[in-house]
């Protein structure tokens, strides 16, 4: 991500989210990110981190900073195309949030925030029900 992008995607994060939602870091290295904080309607937290190794020209990897578990208590380790997640790495859960055909590089961190977001919406209600993603 060039600093002009990265100019335009804090532009966007400053006027929809209060600053301590979102951290970048590395932003000048071969390993950049930015850790994000999203509340679900229920009050849970999690920290969502999003590689921006290739962003925007390819669709970044997205964790959710811990292994999370199905209602049934199995962790979602596995690419599930019922719960929309991929391989997990390094003990966190991956979400997919977009597929390689329908990304373009006019994607914005705040929309990859948002369907996260959604996301987890989605995961809590599958805690309570049981029901797939």
């Amino acid at each position: 991500m060039d600093n002009e992008r990265y100019q335009a995607e804090l532009s966007v994060l400053r006027n929809r989210l209060p600053e301590n939602v979102y951290h970048f870091s590395g932003i000048n290295t071969s390993n950049p990110f930015v850790l994000m904080a999203a509340r679900t309607n229920s009050r849970n937290v999690y920290t969502i981190k999003i590689e921006l190794g290739n962003f925007p020209m390819e669709v970044p990897k997205v964790f959710v900073m811990k292994m999370l578990k199905t209602k049934d208590g199995e962790e979602m380790r596995n690419c599930s195309a019922t719960m929309h997640t991929l391989q997990s790495e390094n003990g966190h859960t991956r979400i997919c949030h977009y597929g390689s055909t329908s990304w373009t590089p006019n994607v914005s961190i705040y929309k990859i925030y948002v369907k996260c977001r959604l996301w987890l919406e989605m995961y809590e209600a599958h805690l309570r029900t049981g029901n797939n993603i």
